[in-house]
């Protein structure tokens, strides 16, 4: 079995992903699993440290503000977006 499992930002996203993970390769060990997550969030330590492999893209939240940066940060979510649907095509 191949999974993605999106998490990021807190432990409490992440744990939980980890946890979920861990379940799958009780169950399956032969299953592959990785994590997407930003290159800013717990994830950078956490997922390593739990033996799982960790792909980072570009994402924030959406602003309702209109400004340069939430602008910017709208077009890298997107970017992210893309560079996250070629990782599952790989998978």
């Amino acid at each position: 079995m191949r999974v993605i499992i999106a998490a990021a930002g807190t432990a409490g996203h992440i744990n939980p992903g980890i946890a979920i993970a861990n379940k799958i390769k009780k169950e399956s060990p032969r299953s592959e699993i990785i994590f997407l997550g930003t290159e800013r969030g717990l994830e950078n330590d956490l997922v390593p440290r739990a033996g799982y492999t960790l792909k980072t893209i570009d994402a924030y939240g959406l602003s309702k503000k209109i400004s340069f940066q939430s602008i910017k940060n709208n077009l890298k979510t997107l970017k992210g977006i893309r560079r996250s649907q070629k990782n599952c095509q790989r998978i």
